[in-house]
């Protein structure tokens, strides 16, 4: 009796140019930054996937010239706010741009979740920059 083939999906070429630093910094907006998370979160669950997404995301910055952009307090904020919406009200597998409908507010710097969590003067620390910080309170 012959074994099965394994079903894989392709890889995700987006995924694979920010991973090896080739993708188009002008393409990197906070949507494509939120949805390479979520790719990671889905299929690597968490804490695997988040800490692959921050090493392959401080290589990226690295790559491109642009450490200076990097945050590690948002950079885990979304992170945690993702996950749970994965875990707590997206049904298994659910596609980032189908979450997204469900929470547009995640797009939103300046009114959304983390500006409502964080003040503005916390999140422009060096501090915060540096180390993952919870919110003042």
């Amino acid at each position: 009796m012959s074994a099965l083939p394994t079903l894989t999906s392709p890889p995700d070429p987006t995924m694979l140019a920010f991973e090896s630093g080739s993708l188009d910094p002008a393409r990197f907006n906070h949507r494509l930054h939120l949805s390479l998370a979520w790719s990671y979160l889905q299929r690597d669950g968490f804490p695997e996937g988040a800490l692959h997404f921050r090493r392959h995301l401080q290589n990226y910055v690295a790559k491109a010239g642009a450490q200076s952009k990097y945050h590690e307090t948002i950079t885990w904020a979304y992170l945690v706010l993702l996950n749970e919406e994965r875990c707590l009200r997206s049904p298994a597998g659910e596609s980032f741009d189908a979450m997204i409908q469900r929470r547009p507010d995640l797009l939103d710097h300046r009114n959304g979740p983390i500006a409502r969590c964080y003040s503005k003067s916390q999140l422009d620390s060096p501090e915060a920059r540096r180390v993952f910080m919870l919110p003042a309170t």
